[in-house]
């Protein structure tokens, strides 16, 4: 057995047997690991404590190349999560970001910029009171260029190209599959602008930003490997207040 010390996301909990669940982690040092954690120990409200969605830790794992499953030997709170528990807005996202990121997340080898580029979104998230409802849309969109895919976007050509493709990531003279539409398509190279500290200037209704993450989801689903239908997405839907100004894609 290998004991190794590293900073980690909580992404997820399964629960494995009476005895034990698996907590889903993504780590600074190997990437995505399952660990065992127990259900019946001294130290077991201690652990838990710790290990709820989107927490950062320190834990100290121990593990074997020929076991599916590390255990957890020691773990301590890095950045705690305090605003999560009482902004409405920040617990929604929450959960919609630890099943989306358990879900994309999948690669037991180590990608420290991935990693340093999650931990200090999640810490300005945290810290920010302006544009909470956009945090969202903006970690996924700026999640695309540390996972390779990075929209390739090619300009119109021509005045009828006014559609643009998911798929092909190009503009286009009529509606396809996987298109947006031409309001939308309009909007897009304004919403590629949005990052962390732009996210407040960008305006949207409830209603916009559903439809903003659907075309997010979509690309994901296209470019990086297929999505389940999230089952959290409903929770996220009632986010926020209708507001105005940017427009929506769709």
């Amino acid at each position: 057995m290998t004991l190794i010390t590293t900073p980690a996301l909580v992404l997820h909990h399964t629960r494995y047997s009476d005895r034990y669940s698996i907590v889903h982690l993504y780590t600074q040092e190997m990437g995505r690991v399952g660990v065992l954690v127990p259900e019946r120990t001294s130290r077991r409200h201690t652990i838990r404590e710790h290990l709820r969605p989107l927490a950062e830790v320190e834990v100290t794992l121990s593990y074997s190349p020929k076991r599916d499953l590390a255990s957890i030997q020691e773990v301590h709170s890095l950045h705690p999560r305090h605003t999560v528990h009482t902004h409405p807005a920040k617990g929604a996202q929450a959960i919609f970001l630890s099943e989306f990121l358990y879900r994309i997340l999948t690669t037991p080898q180590a990608d420290r910029s991935l990693y340093l580029h999650l931990s200090e979104a999640l810490i300005f998230w945290e810290a920010t009171t302006r544009g909470v409802a956009n945090f969202h849309l903006c970690l996924l969109l700026r999640l695309l260029p540390e996972l390779g895919i990075t929209p390739s976007i090619t300009l119109p050509k021509a005045e009828e190209e006014v559609f643009f493709s998911l798929a092909e990531q190009s503009f286009c003279p009529e509606r396809q599959a996987y298109c947006l539409n031409q309001e939308s398509s309009q909007h897009l190279l304004t919403f590629l602008r949005m990052d962390y500290l732009t996210m407040h200037h960008f305006r949207y209704s409830r209603q916009d930003r559903a439809t903003i993450l659907d075309a997010l989801l979509t690309y994901y689903h296209l470019h990086l490997h297929p999505l389940p239908q999230l089952k959290c997405l409903s929770i996220l839907r009632q986010l926020g207040a209708t507001q105005q100004g940017a427009r929506p894609l769709e």
